[in-house]
């Protein structure tokens, strides 16, 4: 009797507190559209500069209200003996990265060009940020994506890795291999801004966190090996995570966080042009059309294509490719029509599905398919702006009249566009590829990339983080190595 009165007095209060739980976002969405409806200031660089700054942290606010999807959906995605771990590393991974991107990383990505190719130089006070001088490169806003890039790794090393492998690819990513990145594809004084007229263009980080990220996230997945019984006798073997219902509200959650990074980065363009962009809710909005129809096509081809080939619904895989579909959108939001958006997304979609089977073709075992959404639809989404781009859109992110854009809409010079973007999107890639092989080839070849077969089996949060998430549930393990 009193254990079903504390049950019920624990059910109490936990219907109390879902209201504040969604009041929160509801919070964060009020205050963004404040102050996206406020008039601008007077007509001075300085107040434009400080509003824009405004506008800047609060869609830093929503992207790093992503790190609550990205930890719902790998936790929904892992079995039950791992949550501990995924819990641990996620939030570790915001703590070394904000170090990281404070004492380095920030001046790599927006300082100024040292022979074009990294930022920092002449500028030595961004280097352990003391006080920041706001242009249109807020240090909260690009350290989101920082955050964002190194999260999309984690992803592809659940469930096997050892503890310490991923806080180094943490500070590798974030002092490293996405500022340099950064730098290339959106300071105007880099080597890659300066190849031709026609720009390397990816609107949000569609290269720059996506490819980066899931290139990263690949290299690791390969190294490491599947974990033990994913693939027998040839053949993948299901391994499905412990709690769907964490994947469909991370989705959502990492949905909603979107919106910060691909509307905020109206507000952050390479050109600095934030007098064409000030007060100028259409293009926003338009930009939020764009990406909410890719997210759709994404989803909507996943579901479809997988009915199809299976049978049945698979919420796991439509949620999939809605991440396909933004990832896409990440690259082309801003630079295409809206109906370009749809064909991204269902494009995107299509691409992650036939990623993801080549993966398990090729016995790489990616528990969350990170690689397969953000390398394959990040890929996809920087390739589809040589189509799709909008010559006047582009001039608008570009800050100056160019003739550049997609075949669709000029032959003058759609195909040093397309052009412009493989090499962009190859020369990033390989950067990623690099040094995360430098990492882990070594960490692999010494036996420190991957815990031992004990733990794997018996579940990392057993032996490592000192028992398991859900201490009510016992799960005991078959000599095959399967829960039982």
């Amino acid at each position: 009797g009193g254990g079903g009165g504390g049950g019920g007095h624990m059910r109490t209060r936990r219907a109390a507190l879902l209201p504040l739980t969604l009041l929160l976002p509801a919070a964060v969405v009020t205050a963004a559209a404040l102050v996206a409806a406020a008039p601008a200031p007077a007509d001075s660089q300085e107040s434009m500069t400080s509003w824009t700054a405004d506008v800047q942290l609060i869609n830093a606010f929503l992207v790093f209200f992503l790190q609550i999807g990205f930890v719902s959906l790998e936790t929904g995605y892992s079995r039950a003996k791992n949550v501990k771990n995924i819990l641990l590393k996620n939030i570790v991974n915001v703590l070394l990265c904000t170090l990281c991107w404070w004492s380095v990383g920030y001046a790599i990505a927006t300082g100024n060009s040292a022979h074009g190719f990294m930022g920092g130089t002449a500028q030595g006070s961004l280097f352990f940020v003391q006080d920041i001088v706001m242009g249109n490169k807020s240090w909260l806003f690009t350290f989101t994506f920082a955050l964002a890039t190194t999260s999309v790794v984690s992803g592809c090393l659940a469930e096997r890795t050892n503890l310490m492998t991923y806080p180094l690819v943490a500070i590798l990513m974030t002092m490293w291999i996405h500022p340099v990145v950064a730098f290339w594809v959106w300071h105007p004084d880099s080597w890659l801004y300066g190849v031709s007229q026609c720009k390397f263009l990816d609107f949000a980080g569609g290269t720059v966190v996506h490819v980066i990220g899931g290139t990263a996230g690949l290299v690791g997945a390969w190294l490491c090996g599947p974990r033990l019984g994913r693939f027998e006798e040839g053949r993948a073997k299901a391994m499905p995570g412990h709690n769907v219902s964490q994947v469909a509200i991370g989705t959502i959650f990492m949905w909603f966080g979107w919106f910060g990074f691909n509307c905020g980065s109206v507000y952050s363009t390479p050109s600095g042009m934030e007098h064409t962009l000030i007060g100028s809710g259409q293009t926003a909005d338009r930009i939020a059309l764009c990406m909410c129809l890719s997210g759709a096509g994404g989803g909507l081809t996943c579901l479809l294509v997988t009915s199809v080939l299976a049978g049945t619904f698979d919420v796991c895989l439509m949620c999939n490719g809605i991440l396909a579909g933004l990832v896409a959108a990440t690259s082309t939001c801003g630079l295409v029509p809206p109906w370009a958006a749809l064909v991204a997304g269902v494009v995107a979609g299509a691409g992650y599905l036939g990623m993801s089977r080549s993966m398990l073709y090729f016995q790489i075992d990616d528990p969350l398919d990170s690689a397969s959404i953000h390398l394959g639809a990040g890929a996809l989404g920087t390739l589809l702006n040589g189509f799709f781009a909008k010559p006047e859109y582009v001039e608008m992110f570009q800050g100056q009249p160019t003739a550049c854009g997609g075949v669709a809409f000029t032959t003058e010079r759609g195909g040093l566009q397309i052009g412009m973007q493989l090499l962009g999107m190859v020369v990033c890639l390989a950067w990623s590829a690099t040094f995360s092989l430098a990492l882990l080839l070594p960490l692999k070849l010494t036996g420190r990339l991957r815990v031992d077969q004990t733990t794997e089996l018996a579940g990392i949060d057993n032996v490592e983080h000192g028992g398991p998430a859900y201490p009510e549930f016992s799960i005991v393990c078959s000599p095959d190595g399967q829960e039982a």
